[in-house]
């Protein structure tokens, strides 16, 4: 594989740059903005992109692209997400690159809806994996835990990152469902658990994943896959469902972070723009009323740093016309993620959406902030592939998810 850095004052020459030496199959390995020298403000001074190409060698060794992978409007150099760049020579065939034609062969094959998860959770209960604990007793003071299978139930969710309080609600709320001998049985106290637990979960406004409102604003920390997961979202309504769509951010402070939603768009076919000022955000939107959809991406903030957010807070208040999702980590810890939400909600988040679900072992974090905040969760990722790895998730799937890995 032949790899070059380019330099240029603009991003698009340093992509013309690419085109011209590398051609139109070049992979986009990393873009980063070239800071003014000192005293010359805080301007950009230039990019470097780095790109690659695979060499003849590489071509000998590696079957040949499929007609649909050969289109002609596959005219845009490939993206690489981030994380990814160190398994493109190693393994590439499990390397997500996307092009316009695997963007589009990946969502005609996702399903018009998520189908909900077959197995149930007395059916997944009896396959234990190595990673859980050995089960502990329960505290003497719960004496509703007295029988070893509420006991073993107990000390497995909590093992599971379910908070003690949320644990115990569960299994005593599913108690009273059952008969003194049925609540012996692990199989038949855990359905009644899924039972209690989906009660106590908020729906989702719709099971298969289609927004509610045109305007959709991603909210998030820095680092959770806001970007990435809004154009999984993107892909999934503008190729699956033939929608028309429009992506904008807000995020003009993220290195690369403009250029890595404008690749995707490109490869989407889809329009693209960046809103530089907050104040100029409703004039974007009402420009772009015949779209069917708005995306909108937004800088991320830590959970300490949310001053700079409070515009786009007042905005978000005052627009009843505009769907707030807030992106979250699953391999946050269940103190972090209580309070990542807690300061979030300047922003009125009406939804929850669960990235690196394939990072953690542990899911019990987000049944604990689904029944706290009561907010829907409208989607989850477990995966870099666009759009495959983004997913909707009934009650039922939800409680399953968390609870079938025990």
């Amino acid at each position: 594989m032949k790899i070059k850095t380019f330099y240029a004052k603009t991003m698009a020459e340093a992509l013309r740059e690419v085109k011209s030496e590398l051609g139109h199959d070049a992979l986009l390995l990393s873009t980063k903005e070239i800071p003014g020298r000192s005293g010359g403000g805080n301007g950009v001074c230039g990019y470097e992109v780095v790109a690659a190409v695979e060499s003849q060698e590489d071509q000998d060794l590696v079957p040949a692209n499929t007609p649909a992978q050969r289109k002609a409007d596959d005219s845009e150099p490939r993206y690489v997400p981030q994380g990814a760049e160190t398994a493109v020579e190693g393994a590439p065939a499990q390397t997500a690159v996307y092009t316009r034609a695997t963007i589009r062969q990946s969502a005609a094959k996702i399903p018009a809806r998520t189908a909900p998860v077959k197995k149930t959770a007395a059916k997944r209960a009896c396959k234990k994996t190595e990673a859980v604990p050995a089960p502990a007793p329960a505290p003497a003071s719960d004496a509703a835990f007295a029988d070893s299978a509420s006991a073993e139930l107990f000390s497995d969710l909590v093992s599971s990152g379910v908070q003690e309080w949320l644990a115990r609600k569960l299994l005593t709320d599913a108690q009273k469902y059952l008969a003194p001998k049925q609540r012996r049985t692990r199989t038949t106290l855990l359905q009644s658990v899924v039972h209690v637990a989906e009660r106590m979960i908020t729906p989702a406004p719709s099971e298969d994943g289609t927004p509610a409102k045109r305007v959709i604003v991603f909210l998030g920390p820095t680092g959770v896959g806001k970007t990435t997961s809004i154009a999984k979202l993107a892909a999934r309504l503008a190729l699956q469902q033939r929608k028309k769509v429009v992506l904008m951010t807000l995020d003009g402070y993220r290195i690369g972070a403009v250029e890595q939603l404008r690749t995707y768009a490109g490869l989407m076919g889809v329009p693209f723009r960046f809103v530089s000022d907050l104040a100029d955000l409703p004039k974007a939107i009402k420009e772009h009323g015949q779209r069917d959809y708005i995306l909108i991406d937004t800088a991320g903030r830590g959970p300490r740093d949310l001053e700079p957010m409070r515009e786009l807070a007042e905005f978000l208040k005052t627009s009843s016309h505009v769907e707030r999702h807030l992106v979250l980590s699953a391999t946050t810890k269940a103190s972090d993620l209580k309070e990542i939400v807690d300061r979030f909600e300047i922003c009125s988040p009406d939804h929850l959406v669960f990235t690196k679900l394939d990072e953690t072992t542990s899911l019990g974090p987000i049944l604990n902030e689904l029944v706290r905040s009561r907010k829907a969760l409208s989607y989850y990722s477990d995966g870099q592939r666009v759009p495959e790895d983004l997913h909707t998730a009934p009650k039922e799937q939800i409680v399953n998810m968390v609870l079938n890995r025990l």
